[in-house]
């Protein structure tokens, strides 16, 4: 894959937002909507089996009208025995590197899962801790959520620290189906204010 030119679109992130179930003025009101953790695919396409993701931000993530380009990291012609990754990079208009999300999709998994689950996990945390503040968040999708069934959140703070010149936090996320399975798990990391 080549280069590739991005123009964020509020429209799409809006609706991003919306199926993600999330009010956050952030997404929804802003004139320039931040992109959601895991708005900005690993391959180009919001499509497949992605049973592992990381999303990372170097920097406030981009939002709505932002012109991107993406190029997507891969070796060519490489068989795929159990597991498909793929990485792409997103740089702004100076060349610099603003995002990278990565995605490995397992070919043999007995059951499908949904990048749903991942997304109403991003809603919940960034809701907690704030939409521009998110700097990673790594998922894995553990079991599908059934069709209609509830998802309960939960998360709790494991480390502080400052790094790049920013006070951060490291959180772990669950998100459990009606019965109380884990359905995807997560590892983030945000930036907070200074007390």
């Amino acid at each position: 894959m080549g280069n590739v030119a991005v123009v964020l679109d509020t429209d799409a992130i809006r609706l991003f937002a919306q199926a993600a179930r999330s009010d956050n003025p952030a997404y929804r009101l802003a004139d320039r909507p931040v992109v959601p953790p895991t708005f900005l695919p690993a391959d180009g396409a919001a499509t497949g089996e992605r049973v592992e993701t990381d999303h990372r931000f170097f920097g406030p993530p981009p939002r709505a009208g932002d012109q991107l380009t993406a190029i997507r990291a891969g070796t060519p012609g490489q068989p795929v025995v159990a597991a498909a990754e793929s990485l792409t990079r997103y740089f702004d208009r100076t060349g610099g590197l603003v995002a990278e999300s990565w995605a490995a999709a397992e070919t043999l998994a007995a059951e499908r899962v949904s990048p749903q689950s991942a997304a109403l996990l991003a809603t919940y945390a960034t809701d907690w801790l704030g939409a521009e503040s998110i700097r990673r968040f790594r998922t894995r999708s553990v079991r599908p959520l059934p069709p209609g069934d509830i998802m309960t959140c939960s998360g709790q703070i494991v480390q502080s620290y400052v790094q790049d010149g920013e006070s951060r936090v490291d959180v772990t996320l669950a998100g459990t189906d009606a019965a109380g399975n884990i359905v995807v798990r997560a590892w983030a990391t945000f930036t907070v204010p200074v007390d």
